[in-house]
């Protein structure tokens, strides 16, 4: 699936205008093949699907995509959309730096933050319905004009403003897609909490315990809720996160390794290949070698 491809990393500060935030049309989308092969990036992506189906892949998961949608991504997520052809598909995207958008408590609170445990919930790809295309569109287009033409001065306030009417029309969607949905019981709720506490702190954090004290709740409440919503233990839902991290970061940089190991506190190296080996079958290094 993503053996033989070549894994790119793209910094905001090297693209475009080397500006926190750009808007790109389909033809420049287009104009290389950087879509449709498997990248991390340190900035979080809005695509604008306008026309078109196809298939795209986030952290080795397959996920299709239909006209009329928006596809949310994180900084961290590794991605890339399967071919098609400018004849059937039809994008636009948005990028922007975390700290370009959440200055506050309040955007941290009301805009769409980006994590990447949204995506199972179906938080990260939306309908646009019927009464917002029209403004999804206008919004772009005004992101466009302002992107391309306003002058520097006063490009990144308005962009900014731009740019949170868009988020906040995400939430609105968000919210209605997932009043649509069966309504969430408090063990539901636990899982899900559980899961976005995995998020925060799985660099650090590794037992269980942490968790069901974060959550007061016995092992045995979250053992079962996690079964029931997720089909895996606790404990394997905090190594399935970590040994995600670990193939994103050999598949997606440069570091060693060794680094690797260190950055999400195995305490040795050799802890990391022996946990990596023990639920992948191989070592990092030959997990590393099919990407080349």
């Amino acid at each position: 699936m993503m053996e033989n491809d070549e894994i790119k990393y793209f910094e905001s500060n090297k693209l475009g205008k080397g500006l926190p935030y750009a808007i790109t049309s389909f033809a420049n989308l287009t104009t290389t093949n950087d879509i449709f092969v498997p990248s991390l990036r340190d900035f979080h992506v809005v695509f604008f699907i306008k026309k078109g189906r196809g298939t795209y892949l986030v952290d080795f998961k397959e996920y299709s995509f239909q006209p009329n949608t928006l596809i949310l991504l994180s900084k961290d997520q590794l991605h890339h959309f399967n071919y098609f052809t400018d004849q059937e598909v039809e994008l636009a995207s948005v990028t922007f730096n975390p700290e370009f958008i959440y200055r506050n408590e309040t955007d941290l609170q009301h805009l769409f933050q980006f994590i990447s445990s949204s995506h199972e919930l179906g938080t990260q790809v939306l309908s646009i319905p019927s009464f917002a295309q029209t403004q999804i569109e206008n919004i772009f287009r005004e992101l466009q004009t302002v992107y391309s033409e306003w002058s520097v001065a006063y490009q990144s306030k308005a962009f900014y403003h731009w740019l949170c009417l868009l988020l906040i029309q995400v939430e609105m969607m968000q919210k209605g897609q997932s009043e649509e949905q069966p309504i969430v019981d408090e063990h539901q709720k636990n899982a899900i909490t559980f899961k976005q506490l995995i998020e925060k702190h799985y660099k650090t954090e590794f037992k269980v315990e942490f968790y069901t004290e974060q959550l007061n709740i016995p092992l045995k409440a979250l053992s079962k809720v996690s079964q029931s919503l997720y089909k895996m233990t606790p404990k394997a839902l905090i190594n399935e996160r970590r040994l995600l991290e670990i193939k994103r970061q050999l598949r997606g940089t440069s570091k060693s390794a060794k680094s690797i190991a260190y950055d999400l506190n195995f305490g040795e190296p050799t802890n990391m290949f022996k946990f990596f080996r023990k639920h992948v079958g191989q070592s990092p290094n030959a997990f590393r070698e099919q990407s080349k």
